[in-house]
C-alpha cells in the first residue's frame, strides 16, 4: 500500500510502486499495466480526450468498456468501448473524493486516505477511523458538471452544506456575468472602460459565424480597442487558435503594449500571438492560416493594387485566414478602387477584381438610391409619397417589406399629404424611420462593414439616457503663434519664393503656366504646384531640409531625399515635373548660403523663441515634420537642459528606440519634452500631452489631421486629468500670408479646411482629390493664390459632409429596435456591482464560511494594493487533479493578481480584473460546476415559534439554471466551432442565463410563496443559532424522517419534479421564453425579408449567404427558446424542528 501524498504512484511487476511526476492532463496515479486482458472489471482507468477517470464496465477480448459515475442515482452516466491499450489504469490520488457503495447497497461519500491496486483507505465525514474498501465498490466522479445534485440528497456524508453558502454565490455571480456578457468574457476580463459604440462593433463581430470585417470607426474612437476585444475573445474560444497583427512599423511598440497592458495576451503562451509590420511583406507567408489576422491602417496597403507588393502578400495571407479584422478609417465616400480593394480580402468571391466594371456601376447607382433616401424626412411629409414612389421604382418589385413598410407611413396621410388624424403624429417618425433601417441593413454594400462616426458616437454618449459613462475625446483648438527667429529660416522661406518666381515665369514665358492653354498646360501646373508644397512646408525653422529637397530634384541626390526624410511619394512628386534651367541655378546659390554643418545657432534661436511657452507645459509634443530639424532640435535640447526628460521620436532612432523614448516620455512625472518627425504623425497615442507645438506644417490636410489626431482623442483613464483640448503653437512667418506660401497655407488650414476647429477624418478623400488642385492655384497666383481658396474649399467640404450623410444612411451599420436588450447597457449594470463579484469570489476561496481555502494576500503591484492568491503553494479542497490542471493553467503568479474594481485597475495598466474570461475565474467558474462540494446540502434548522409537539417539517430548495436551448438551431451547422459559439452568444443576448431558487414544502410539494418564510429559508447555514449538518454521523436522524434511506431519495426526487413544474407556475418564466422567442421570430423575419430583397437587388448589392444563414439559425434558435434547458445546480433540505427537538 502506497501513500500517494506526492506526485504519482506507479504499481510496476510485483506489487513494488515506483513514485513518477504528476501530470496535470491526467491526473491520478497511471500504473503500469499488460494487455487489456490484464484490467479487471472495476478498475479505475484513463482514456485519453474522455471526460475524467472511468471504471472498466466490461472487458471483452482486447476491447474494454469504460463506464463514467455522474451520482448514485446514475452510476453510469456515459460508456465507451476503446481498446485495451488505450485504457490506463490509474490509482486515485490521496484527497480525492469518492462515493462507496456498501454491501447493503446504502451509498457514503468519503475522501482517498491511501492508494493500492485493489484497494484504498478511505476517511469517511465524522468518522474516528479510516475503512479499507475494495475498488469494486468506490467510484469517483467524471469531469463533467454535476447533473444532478438531487440524488446526494439521499446519501451518507454527501450533504456540504458548509461549503453550500460559499458556492452559490459565486455560481450566481458567474452566471449573471455570463449573461451580461452574452458569453463574450473579453468584455469583462478586458481592462478597458466599457463603451458601448466600441462593444457593440466586437459584439457584431463574436455573433457572427463568419467573423470577417472591415472596422471603419473614425479617427480616435477607437478601433484598437474593438479589435483587441476580439483577439482576447478568440485566444479564450480556442487553446489552438493563433493571431497576426499587420500594422505600421511605427506602430509596432504600441500594438504590443496595447493587447499585453489592456487584453493581458500574457494570460496564453507566447507563441499564440504575432506583431508582423506593414513593411516586411516577405514575412506574411509563415503566417498564412492563422485563426486571426489583423490589419491596420488596412488601406495603405490597398493602394499597391492587386497585382502588386504588398497587396499581393497581404491578399494570400487574408484570404488563408479563418477570420480577418481590418481597420482603416477609409470614408464611405473614398475611390471605388479602394473599396473593392478591401471588400476584395473579406470575400474573394463577391468582390473580385476583374469584375471592377460592374463593381463601379453598382458602387455609383447607389448614389441616386442615397439621395432619395436622405429626402425621407418626417418633417418634410409633403414629399414624402414622392420619396417611396421614387425609392420604389429603384428596388426589386418583390421587396415585400419596403412596400409594407411604405404603405404603412403612407396609410397616416390623406390625399393633401397631411396627417389624416393628429393624433397619430406620434407614430408618423418612427414609420418612416422604420423605412430607413430597412433601407439601410438591406441595400448597404457590404454587411461586414461596421462604422461610428465621431460626431454620432459624442452625441449619443451625452444623451441622458446613454448608458456607461461619457466618450469625450479633448477636442482641439487654434494654436498661438510663435514668431520664426530671423536667420535660417527666413533664409529657406525666401528660397522658396525664389524657386517658384523663376519657375514659374520660365513656363509663363514659354505659355505653359497658365490653365486656359489646355490640358498639357493644366497638368504641368499642377506637377509644379506639388512640387511647391513639398519645398514650402519644410521652408520653416531652418533651410537645410528644402535645400536638399531641391538636390534631390535638380541631381537625384538619394542621401539629400534621406536627409530631407523624403517619402517615395515625395520623390517621386519632386522629379514628375520637369526641371528647368535655373533650379540648377538657384540650387548653386542656395548651397553656397547653406552653412554645413548647421550652425547651433540658429537652433538655438529657434529654442530661445519656444522656452517661454514651453516652461508653463508638463509635457509637451514638438512636430518638426520630416528632415533633419527633430534630430537636430533633440540633440541642442538634451545638451543645453541636462535635467529635462528630451524624447526623440524619430527616423534616425528607429522604431525599437522612438518607441522606448516615446514610454519613458509617457510615463515621467516631471517636466518631459517629445520632439518627433513625421514618424509620430501616424497611430501613436499621445494624449497625455498638454502642449503642441507645430513647426512645420504638412503639406497634405490629411497628414495634418493624423498628426491632430494623436492628441485630439480619448484620454483614457491615465490621462483623466487631460479632458481640455491640449494649447497649440506654431512657428509664424511675421510677414504673413501674402509675403509667404508657409503663412497662406497655414491660414487656409485653419480658415478653409477649419482643421484646428474639429476633426476633419470624414472628408479626407474629398480633401485628398482637390489637394493637387490647391497647390496648382498656389503655383499659378503665389501666395494669394492659396489664400483666394478659403471659401472653395469651405463649399466643397460642406459638399462632402452633405454626401457623407446620405451615404451613411445606406452603409453604415444601421440597428434596428428590435427589442434585444443592450449588452453594454447589461455589462455597465455589473460593473456597478462589482462589490458583489467581490464578495463572492473571496467567499468562495476563503478559510472560513465553507471556501474551498485558497488563500491570498495583498500586496503591491505596480505601486497599487492588488489581490494576489497563492496558486501555487495552496492545497485547496478540490480534487488534486483538478487543482493540478489549475497550476498549469496559471503559469505565473501575474496571473493570480489583479483587483475588483475596474475604475482602480484602468488607472495601473497591466492590471487585471477578476471577471469571467480571467484564467483564475474561469478556473474556479469550471469547479463550480464540476466540484459536488456545497451542491447538495440538508440540515435541520430551529423554529423558535413552531409549536411544541409539531412534526419535523422539511423544506426542499431548487436553484435551477435556465438557459436557452441551442440544440434545434446548431442543426443546421455542421462541424463549425465558430458558428456553434455564435449561436449560443445569440441565445444569450435574447435569453440572458439565469438562476432561479424554488422552494416546497416536503411531502405536500407545495411550492412556498411566503416571502418571509422564504427569507428564513434563505438564510445561510449558522451553527451559532442551532443549525445542524446531517453528517454521517446524524444521516441516520435524516433519513428516519422519511422512513429510511431509499425513500429519503424518492422524496427528494418527487420534491424536485414538483419544484419544476412551481417554476413555470409561480414565476414569470413562461412569459419571458415567449417574449425571448418573439424577439428571435422578429429578428428572423426581418432578415428573412432583407435576404430575398437583396437577392433580387443584385444590381445593387450581392451578399446575400450570410442573410440566409442568420435567418434559418434564428428560426431554429426562436424554437428552442420556446422550451429552454434547466436543470438543477444544487439541492438543499432544510428540516424545521422545534426547540424540543435539541440535543444536548
Amino acid at each position: 500500500m502506497c501513500s500517494n501524498s506526492e506526485g504519482l504512484v506507479v504499481v510496476a511487476p510485483g506489487g513494488r510502486c515506483v513514485r513518477r511526476r504528476a501530470t496535470g492532463t491526467w491526473g491520478g496515479m497511471i500504473m503500469e499495466k499488460g494487455p487489456a486482458d490484464g484490467l479487471t472489471v472495476g478498475a479505475f482507468v484513463r482514456v485519453k480526450d474522455a471526460p475524467g477517470i472511468g471504471k472498466v464496465g466490461k472487458v471483452t477480448g482486447d476491447r474494454v468498456r469504460v463506464d463514467y459515475f455522474e451520482s448514485p442515482v446514475t452510476t453510469v452516466a456515459s460508456s465507451r468501448w476503446v481498446s485495451g491499450p488505450q485504457a490506463q489504469q490509474v490509482l486515485l490520488d490521496c484527497e480525492e473524493r469518492i462515493w462507496w457503495r456498501s454491501r447493503n447497497g446504502a451509498w457514503n461519500a468519503g475522501r482517498v486516505v491511501h492508494a493500492s491496486a485493489r484497494e484504498y483507505i478511505v476517511r469517511f465525514p465524522n468518522t474516528t477511523y479510516d475503512l479499507p474498501v475494495g475498488v469494486d465498490d468506490l467510484y469517483v466522479r467524471w469531469d463533467r458538471p454535476v447533473q444532478d445534485p438531487v440524488a446526494n440528497l439521499a446519501v451518507r456524508g454527501a450533504s456540504t452544506t458548509p461549503y453550500r453558502d460559499a458556492r452559490l454565490p459565486l455560481l450566481r455571480s458567474l452566471v449573471r456575468q455570463r449573461g451580461a456578457c452574452a458569453g463574450m468574457s473579453t468584455f469583462l476580463s478586458s481592462s478597458v472602460e466599457l463603451y458601448p459604440h466600441q462593444v457593440n462593433a466586437a459584439l457584431t463581430v463574436l455573433s457572427d459565424p463568419v467573423q470577417r470585417y472591415l472596422l471603419a470607426d473614425e479617427v480616435g474612437l477607437g478601433k484598437t480597442i474593438e479589435a483587441g476585444y476580439v483577439i482576447r475573445q478568440v485566444l479564450l474560444d480556442d487553446p489552438a487558435a493563433r493571431v497576426v497583427v499587420v500594422c505600421p512599423a511605427a506602430l509596432h511598440r504600441q500594438w504590443l503594449w496595447e493587447l499585453q497592458e489592456k487584453f493581458h495576451i500574457g494570460d496564453f503562451p507566447v507563441e499564440r500571438l504575432v506583431v508582423t509590420s506593414h513593411e516586411t511583406p516577405l514575412k506574411w507567408q509563415a503566417y498564412e492560416g492563422f485563426a486571426l489576422v489583423v490589419v491596420d491602417e488596412a488601406h495603405v496597403l490597398v493602394r499597391s493594387g492587386p497585382g502588386q507588393s504588398p497587396y499581393q502578400e497581404l491578399r494570400a495571407l487574408a484570404h488563408s485566414a479563418q477570420r480577418l479584422l481590418l481597420l482603416s478609417a477609409t470614408p464611405v465616400t473614398s475611390d471605388y478602387l479602394t473599396n473593392l480593394g478591401l471588400l476584395h480580402l473579406l470575400d474573394a468571391e463577391l468582390y473580385r477584381w476583374d469584375q471592377k466594371e460592374q463593381f463601379e456601376q453598382r458602387y455609383a447607382m447607389r448614389s441616386a438610391l442615397a439621395d432619395a433616401v436622405q429626402s425621407l424626412d418626417p418633417d418634410a411629409q409633403y414629399v414624402i409619397r414622392e420619396s417611396l414612389d421614387e425609392i420604389a421604382a429603384m428596388l426589386p418589385s418583390d421587396d415585400a417589406r419596403y412596400h409594407r413598410l411604405a404603405a404603412d407611413v403612407v396609410a397616416l396621410l390623406d390625399d393633401e399629404e397631411e396627417l389624416a388624424d393628429e393624433e397619430t403624429r406620434d407614430q408618423f417618425g418612427p414609420r418612416v424611420a422604420q423605412v430607413r433601417a430597412h433601407l439601410s441593413e438591406t441595400y448597404r454594400i457590404h454587411r461586414r462593414v461596421i462604422r461610428h462616426r465621431r460626431d454620432a458616437v459624442l452625441r449619443e454618449s451625452t444623451d441622458p439616457d446613454a448608458a456607461g459613462l461619457e466618450y469625450a475625446v479633448r477636442g482641439r483648438e487654434r494654436p498661438v503663434l510663435i514668431d520664426m527667429p530671423s536667420g535660417a529660416g527666413e533664409a529657406a522661406a525666401e528660397l522658396v519664393l525664389r524657386w517658384w518666381s523663376q519657375v514659374r515665369d520660365h513656363l509663363e514665358n514659354r505659355g505653359l503656366a497658365d490653365g486656359a492653354d489646355g490640358a498639357e498646360a493644366d497638368g504641368s501646373s499642377a506637377a509644379y504646384g506639388l512640387v511647391l508644397a513639398v519645398l514650402a512646408t519644410r521652408a520653416t525653422a531652418w533651410q537645410h531640409d528644402v535645400v536638399d529637397a531641391l538636390r534631390w530634384r535638380v541631381c537625384a541626390d538619394r542621401a539629400a531625399a534621406q536627409r530631407a526624410g523624403l517619402s517615395a511619394h515625395e520623390q517621386a512628386l519632386l522629379v514628375a515635373a520637369p526641371l528647368v534651367a535655373e533650379e540648377r541655378a538657384l540650387l548653386s546659390v542656395a548651397e553656397k548660403e547653406t552653412v554645413t554643418p548647421p550652425s547651433p545657432s540658429d537652433v538655438r534661436s529657434l529654442v530661445d523663441a519656444l522656452i517661454p511657452h514651453l516652461k508653463q507645459l508638463k509635457k509637451s509634443v514638438i512636430f518638426c515634420g520630416p528632415g533633419q530639424l527633430a534630430g537636430q532640435l533633440a540633440d541642442h535640447l538634451c545638451s543645453r537642459f541636462g535635467l529635462l526628460t528630451v524624447a526623440e521620436h524619430t527616423h534616425r532612432r528607429g522604431a525599437a528606440q522612438a518607441a522606448s523614448a516615446l514610454e519613458e516620455w509617457s510615463k515621467t512625472t516631471g517636466q518631459a519634452v517629445l520632439v518627433a518627425d513625421d514618424s509620430a504623425e501616424d497611430g501613436l497615442n499621445l494624449q497625455v500631452a498638454d502642449g503642441v507645438f507645430h513647426l512645420r506644417l504638412c503639406w497634405s490636410a490629411n497628414q495634418l489631421e493624423q498628426r491632430l489626431g494623436r492628441v485630439d482623442r480619448y484620454p483614457g483613464a491615465l490621462s483623466a486629468g487631460q479632458q481640455a483640448p491640449a494649447a497649440q503653437f506654431r512657428l509664424a512667418d511675421d510677414r504673413g500670408g501674402d509675403a509667404s506660401f508657409t503663412e497662406a497655407w497655414a491660414e487656409l488650414l485653419a480658415e478653409g479646411y477649419t482643421i484646428f476647429d474639429a476633426s476633419t477624418s470624414t472628408l479626407q478623400d474629398a480633401i485628398a482629390q482637390s489637394l493637387e488642385g490647391v497647390w496648382r492655384e498656389a503655383f499659378l497666383s503665389g501666395p494669394e493664390g492659396l489664400l483666394a481658396q478659403k471659401e472653395t474649399v469651405q463649399r466643397r467640404l460642406q459638399e462632402e459632409r452633405h454626401e457623407i450623410a446620405k451615404m451613411d444612411l445606406l452603409e453604415s451599420i444601421h440597428v434596428a429596435d428590435q427589442g434585444l436588450r443592450s449588452v453594454p447597457t447589461s455589462l455597465i449594470d455589473t460593473e456597478t456591482d462589482w462589490k458583489q463579484a467581490e464578495l463572492a469570489l473571496l467567499g468562495y476561496t476563503s478559510k472560513e464560511g465553507g471556501g474551498i481555502g485558497l488563500p491570498h494576500l495583498t500586496r503591491a503591484v505596480n505601486g497599487v494594493p492588488a489581490v494576489q492568491f497563492a496558486v501555487h503553494t495552496a492545497k485547496p479542497l478540490l480534487a488534486p487533479r483538478h487543482w493540478r490542471r489549475v497550476q498549469q493553467r496559471i503559469t505565473d503568479n501575474a496571473l493570480a493578481s489583479g483587483l475588483f474594481n475596474r475604475s482602480r485597475a484602468l488607472r495601473h495598466p497591466g492590471m487585471r480584473l477578476f471577471r469571467l474570461g480571467n484564467p483564475l475565474v474561469d478556473a474556479l467558474g469550471e469547479a463550480v460546476l464540476h466540484d459536488d462540494l456545497g451542491q447538495s446540502a440538508f440540515f435541520r434548522r430551529i423554529d423558535r415559534s413552531m409549536p411544541r409537539g409539531e412534526e419535523p417539517q422539511p423544506y426542499y430548495g431548487f436553484d435551477f439554471l435556465i438557459e436557452a436551448d441551442v440544440a434545434p438551431a446548431l442543426a443546421h451547422v455542421v462541424h463549425s466551432p465558430d458558428a456553434e459559439r455564435a449561436l449560443r452568444r445569440q441565445a444569450d443576448r435574447i435569453l440572458a442565463p439565469f438562476v432561479s431558487r424554488i422552494w416546497v414544502e416536503g411531502g405536500t410539494n407545495r411550492a412556498v410563496l411566503d416571502p418571509a418564510q422564504r427569507a428564513w429559508l434563505d438564510e445561510p447555514y449558522n451553527k451559532n443559532n442551532g443549525d445542524r449538518n446531517y453528517n454521517s454521523a446524524r444521516a441516520d436522524e435524516y433519513f428516519a424522517l422519511f422512513g429510511g434511506q431509499a425513500a429519503a431519495a424518492t422524496i427528494a426526487q418527487e420534491a424536485s419534479q414538483a419544484a419544476l413544474t412551481c417554476l413555470y407556475d409561480t414565476t414569470e418564466l413562461v412569459a419571458t421564453c415567449e417574449q425571448a422567442q418573439q424577439q428571435a421570430l422578429q429578428v428572423a423575419a426581418i432578415l428573412n425579408a432583407q435576404c430575398g430583397a437583396r437577392q433580387a437587388a443584385g444590381h445593387l448589392v450581392g451578399d446575400t449567404e450570410g442573410l440566409v444563414t442568420d435567418a434559418a439559425i434564428l428560426r431554429s434558435l426562436a424554437e428552442g427558446l420556446s422550451r429552454p434547458v434547466i436543470r438543477i445546480v444544487a439541492a438543499v433540505c432544510v428540516v424545521r424542528r422545534g426547540l424540543e427537538y435539541v440535543q444536548a
